[in-house]
Parts: C-alpha cells; sequence; structure tokens
C-alpha cells in the first residue's frame, strides 16, 4: 500500500503529494471490500521529515492494522 496515493490532506508525510488522491476511508473500504484471498502486504512511502502533527504515521497504523485484520480473516 503506497502512502502516496492518499490525498495530502490525509496523509502529507510523503514524497510525492497526491492531490485528489484517496481518503483514509477509501482505502480502508478497499482493504475490507477486496475480493479474494489477501495474503500479503506492505505500507510504503512516509516520509517523517514531511509529516505533519504525524498525521501520516496515525494513517499508516490505522492501515497496518486493517490489513492485518484482514490477512487473519482470510488465513482462516
Amino acid at each position: 500500500m503506497d502512502l502516496d496515493g492518499l490525498d495530502p490532506a490525509f496523509a502529507p508525510g510523503v514524497s510525492h503529494h497526491e492531490p485528489g488522491g484517496f481518503s483514509t476511508r477509501q482505502v480502508i473500504n478497499i482493504v475490507n471490500g477486496f475480493k479474494g484471498r489477501l495474503v500479503g502486504a506492505d505500507v510504503v512511502e512516509l516520509n517523517p521529515m514531511r509529516d505533519v502533527g504525524s498525521l501520516t504515521a496515525t494513517v499508516a497504523a490505522k492501515l497496518v492494522k486493517e490489513l492485518f485484520g484482514r490477512l487473519i480473516l482470510d488465513a482462516e
């Protein structure tokens, strides 16, 4: 999961901003609505030097939690 794809309003701490990108909720809906079995995932492109108030780090942690939840469900 590339954090650069999120709108800077939700993830300012990335190297390449994408105005008009996804919201955090849209990405969570994609993860939860993904058809098929999820077998692995990673979260990339967090740039702490550009992160305002650790907003992007918080979003990254939330997405990791959502991905782990999905991985656990798909492992059953």
